[in-house]
Formats: C-alpha cells, sequence, structure tokens
C-alpha cells in the first residue's frame, strides 16, 4: 500500500491549538547530546553515552498590521490575543505554550504530524526590505518534541 506524502500544502500550525493561519513555515528539531566514554591505555572510544536531549523549533510568521507577534490576533475569530512571543514586563512570568503542526488534508481527517510541549519563545527577528512581504521569524525552545507515532489518536 503507497504513503501519502505529508506536503505543506496540507499542513496547519496552531499554538494553544489556536490555528495561525498566516504562517510562511516551520521548523522543527531534536537532538541528543552524547559524551564519548574514553579510557587509559585503549585509543578508541568505548562507548557514547546519552547526556542530553533537547528540542526546538522556528516559525516565520507574515507581519500583520495590528497584530504582532506579542499580541496576535490572526484571522480566526477565536484567537483573542495570543501571546506568541511574550511583551518585556510578561517575560518572567509567561507560561509554555504547546505547538502543534497537523495535516490537515488526511484521508482519515485530520491528523497531529509534530507535536511541541512546553514550547517558549526565545528569540524573534524581523526584515523589512523595498519589495518584500515583512516576515517576523520566531525561535523557540521545547521541553519535548512527539511525531505521528508518539502520539496517541
Amino acid at each position: 500500500m503507497a504513503k501519502e506524502i505529508f506536503t505543506g500544502a496540507r499542513a496547519r500550525f496552531f499554538i494553544d491549538g489556536v490555528p495561525i493561519g498566516y504562517c510562511a513555515g516551520v521548523n522543527g528539531e531534536e537532538a541528543i547530546d552524547y559524551e564519548p566514554v574514553q579510557t587509559l591505555d585503549f585509543l578508541q572510544v568505548r562507548e557514547h553515552v546519552p547526556v542530553s536531549y533537547r528540542a526546538s523549533m522556528s516559525a516565520a510568521f507574515f507581519r500583520l498590521i495590528g497584530s504582532s507577534l506579542k499580541e496576535y490576533a490572526g484571522k480566526e475569530e477565536d484567537a483573542g490575543n495570543l501571546e506568541i512571543f511574550p511583551k518585556f514586563n510578561n517575560i518572567l512570568t509567561s507560561g509554555a505554550m504547546t505547538a502543534a503542526i497537523v495535516e490537515n488534508k488526511s484521508a482519515d481527517g485530520p491528523r497531529v504530524i509534530a507535536q511541541f510541549q512546553d514550547v517558549r519563545a526565545a528569540s524573534k527577528t524581523f526584515d523589512v526590505s523595498s519589495r518584500g512581504i515583512v516576515t517576523e521569524n520566531c525561535s523557540f525552545v521545547a521541553i519535548n518534541m512527539f511525531d505521528e507515532s508518539e502520539i496517541d489518536i
């Protein structure tokens, strides 16, 4: 049986359950750090021991006038004012978020492809050029990332 190819045209990006309709792209990463076990009187590494796990993601948002990432209203009526990137006075008290990439046009209905838990915004950049669409690029740290093989449907 042939498998479906996942494409960006069928992807939706959600933060705290709110669809982020004006997102140009999302990148995600999981990383495991290993330390080599080296012993005396032996040139080769004996073993690589896992010592840490990290998850991170970044997203490129189209810059909407009147809807900054610090008070994102988006196009959805129920989006409210989602604080994707904390305002300066809220940095110490801002809570963690969840983020997900969902395959929207699957034959079986919407399916989560990647879910990031305990997400916090780490940095935000933007670029304004004379003949380009302005985007805000935001990077995030996360505690965990799960793909569809790890998520209970």
